[in-house]
């Protein structure tokens, strides 16, 4: 089973479980083969007639991605956008970043504002913040999930609107999943449960390949029962961006900080920026 090592390895003890690749600059492929670009073009002449919700789901880099995440089969790409559209439309994705979220940031907070060396744009959760227990118990889980999902695209976006103008060398974005306090009660109730397996679905169904790397810090031994629920939707693309920390900062440090300054990131992964 894909990830089974890493799952033994992290109930062994707080660890690096995943091979480190440390701080050599991994920014997206875009060279495509003479077959690839031909692939490229029949899935563009596939979808020539659909009415897309926004621009940037026709766009080449966005295709590739959708190409490569099927194995370059253009039915199957073309179904998995088809698929996006409907999502976008069916959970009202336009009106996502004009909602009200004032109430929820202060009970959910996710931070967007750093960037990597590179430019592009973090996104950092801390699940310590979040008391998904009562969430679940409240009837909030679907909105929690919800500010989530605002969160991927805004940096999703940023990444896109960054290296267009020129303030990015890269093409993607990071993730940082801080678990310090990580609790069974609070995070790992059953219904808790549902909350990791939207956001993965999600991101893989709707954002593929757009993370470079996927940090996870201060993982204790218990994150093995989210990992467990997760790896069966994981992508191998998403595997190549994973690396899962243990809770020991002076391993974690050098590493996460390698990649990113620390004026851009907040106090809680151990930034110094408010």
């Amino acid at each position: 089973m894909r990830g089974g090592k890493c799952v033994s390895n992290l109930v062994a003890g707080a660890a690096i479980i995943l091979a480190i690749v440390g701080a050599t600059v991994c920014l997206e492929n875009l060279s495509l083969t003479q077959v690839e670009k031909q692939k490229l073009e029949q899935l563009k002449q596939a979808i020539s007639s659909i009415n897309f919700p926004i621009h940037r789901m026709k766009e080449e880099l966005n295709l590739v991605r959708y190409l490569r995440a099927r194995r370059w089969d253009v039915p199957g790409a073309k179904d998995m956008l088809l698929q996006t559209v409907k999502w976008w439309k069916d959970n009202n994705m336009d009106e996502i970043h004009t909602e009200d979220w004032s109430s929820v940031a202060k009970e959910y907070p996710i931070n967007t504002d750093g960037v990597d060396r590179n430019g592009q744009p973090v996104f950092v959760f801390s699940i310590g913040d979040w008391d998904l227990r009562r969430a679940a118990l409240q009837g909030k889980l679907d909105l929690a999930i919800r500010h989530f999902i605002k969160g991927f695209d805004e940096v999703h976006v940023k990444s896109i609107e960054y290296n267009k103008s020129g303030k990015s060398n890269g093409t993607q974005w990071n993730f940082i999943s801080n678990l310090d306090k990580l609790s069974r009660q609070q995070h790992l109730c059953i219904p808790c449960l549902r909350f990791y397996t939207g956001i993965m679905l999600m991101f893989e169904s709707h954002y593929p390949g757009s993370t470079e790397k996927i940090f996870v810090i201060n993982a204790p031994s218990i994150f093995s029962v989210i990992l467990t629920l997760v790896q069966p939707i994981l992508s191998p693309e998403t595997y190549k961006a994973l690396q899962i920390l243990g809770t020991n900062k002076e391993q974690w440090g050098p590493i996460l900080f390698s990649h990113i300054a620390k004026d851009q990131l907040p106090e809680s992964v151990g930034g110094s920026r408010t």
